[in-house]
């Protein structure tokens, strides 16, 4: 196998444990990440908008949109899709090392936190759930 095939199936399996809630690499892989429930399951949540998606593990909304002249709601869409995947704000270290991270909305489950462990300097299955997140650079003809 070529190395832009192993890239292709490295990143495949990272994206495979992150929507999978897995733990990526390190002793503890293939086993499901540690989150923190602190609020009862939301049941039977009425669908908000005929325009969201949801599919494998992914979501799409698409009830925003913008007119050409509406210059203020096109800036402030460009702002959001193109803030980082994950905020610093809601990102901490914990007192025995590892990794939490505040999810802005709870899911449904009730899990208001998710915590990775460290795995060794640096945070492997961290790092592992953000590459997940980074698109693969396309490749022109011939490359």
């Amino acid at each position: 196998m070529d190395s832009v095939g192993q890239e292709d199936d490295a990143l495949g399996q990272l994206q495979g444990h992150s929507i999978t809630y897995r733990i990526a690499m390190g002793p503890q892989k293939g086993r499901k990440v540690l989150t923190l429930q602190s609020l009862p399951p939301s049941l039977n949540t009425p669908r908000k908008s005929d325009r969201l998606a949801k599919q494998a593990g992914f979501s799409l909304h698409a009830g925003v949109m913008a007119e050409p002249h509406q210059r203020d709601v096109l800036e402030r869409l460009c702002r959001y899709i193109s803030r980082p995947a994950v905020s610093e704000k809601r990102l901490a270290l914990t007192s025995n090392g590892k990794v939490r991270y505040e999810l802005k909305t709870p899911y449904r489950d009730g899990t208001t936190h998710v915590f990775f462990d460290r795995g060794g300097l640096p945070p492997l299955d961290f790092i592992a759930r953000l590459a997940a997140l980074v698109t693969p650079a396309k490749r022109g003809k011939g490359k």
